[in-house]
């Protein structure tokens, strides 16, 4: 149980960027590490995190902890992946408005931000990689990809995925 309260502390401290971005660490610590999950219920993992109310670093802690430890480690793991955050903003917030325009404050941001983005990519990555079996898998999801770039955007998410379970309704 220890171990569940450090490694999902772990994930928390390096979730900067929320989102996205938690996924590879969640793979790593999880997955790589500890051994908790093979490979390939991560995809389940992020999907019922996704699917559910709330943020997937949470949803993830609550589903994990549970698996391990039933009631006990889900009400471990979520307090413990929100801690890094809520102890971050409670000693930082009265400090923000005073060096957030400092040069080396954004230097910093703009680094953590190229940081992120690598760590995004490597989840579009890993759970791509888990979930595109083939051409027609990859064909829907560059067809959905292009729709979305074409669109800017203002087309909303769940239309995209609704079209793309459409289509795979009908192909598969």
């Amino acid at each position: 149980m220890l171990q569940l309260f450090k490694s999902f502390l772990l994930i928390g401290l390096g979730a900067y960027g929320g989102g996205l971005v938690i996924i590879p660490l969640i793979q790593h610590e999880i997955v790589s590490k500890q051994n908790w999950m093979p490979a390939a219920d991560m995809a389940s993992l992020i999907a019922i995190a996704q699917m559910t109310p709330g943020p997937i670093a949470v949803n993830s802690a609550t589903f994990v902890g549970f698996r391990l430890h039933s009631w006990e480690g889900a009400l471990l793991a979520t307090p413990a992946v929100l801690l890094p955050s809520l102890m971050i903003l409670t000693f930082m917030a009265p400090l923000i408005d005073k060096v957030k325009d400092k040069k080396h404050v954004v230097m910093l941001r703009q680094g953590i931000q190229i940081g992120v983005i690598s760590l995004i990519l490597y989840a579009v990555w890993t759970y791509g990689s888990s979930t595109i079996s083939g051409w027609l898998d990859l064909g829907i999801s560059l067809f959905a990809f292009g729709f979305l770039i074409f669109t800017e955007g203002k087309i909303h998410p769940v239309v995209i995925i609704l079209i793309s379970g459409t289509l795979g309704l009908f192909i598969f």
